[in-house]
């Protein structure tokens, strides 16, 4: 599975079972589907953050907004780059303290690689899953154990190649 030509649809909702963030995306011409949901704690600031990063950096365009969600349309590029972060930060128990780091990470300069790194980790998640959920109908594209295993290992990566939440 390729989600290389994907648009990528970044989405903010609030809802009576709490708020939390979507990665959507469409896997050649197919229809829209979640790629990655997390909620919690803190949801609102840290979608603002990385709405304001993504704005500042000119990646994004803003779809249609309502009171309950707002939308936004990635760049083909910072897309699988926004999904390896939303990994990372997924299972954290303090996922806005990897919020300062968001603008550093997606441009690779500061933590050399960075955006390499981000970008297969979103791609291993994608074919890890897609071989493990070959015979099932999920909701989900990506299997949230390997989400889960996946983002610890990135967060592993993170403390120890670029010396980050240690």
């Amino acid at each position: 599975m390729s989600l290389e030509k994907s648009n990528y649809k970044l989405i903010y909702k609030k809802s009576n079972k709490g708020d939390f963030i979507l990665l959507k995306g469409n896997i050649q011409q197919e229809r829209e589907k979640v790629l990655i949901r997390i909620g919690g704690k803190n949801i609102d600031k840290i979608f603002n953050e990385m709405e304001k990063v993504l704005k500042e950096r000119k990646l994004i365009e803003e779809e249609n907004s309502s009171v309950n969600s707002v939308r936004l349309k990635l760049n083909q590029d910072i897309g699988p780059i926004v999904g390896g972060f939303l990994i990372l930060i997924r299972r954290s128990r303090e996922p806005l303290e990897w919020i300062p780091y968001f603008d550093s990470l997606i441009q690779g300069n500061k933590y050399l690689g960075s955006k390499e790194v981000l970008n297969h980790i979103w791609f291993s998640s994608i074919d890890i899953s897609d071989s493990i959920n070959k015979k099932l109908n999920l909701k989900y594209q990506l299997n949230p154990k390997v989400l889960d295993s996946i983002g610890a290992a990135a967060k592993i990566i993170a403390k120890k190649m670029w010396k980050i939440m240690e």
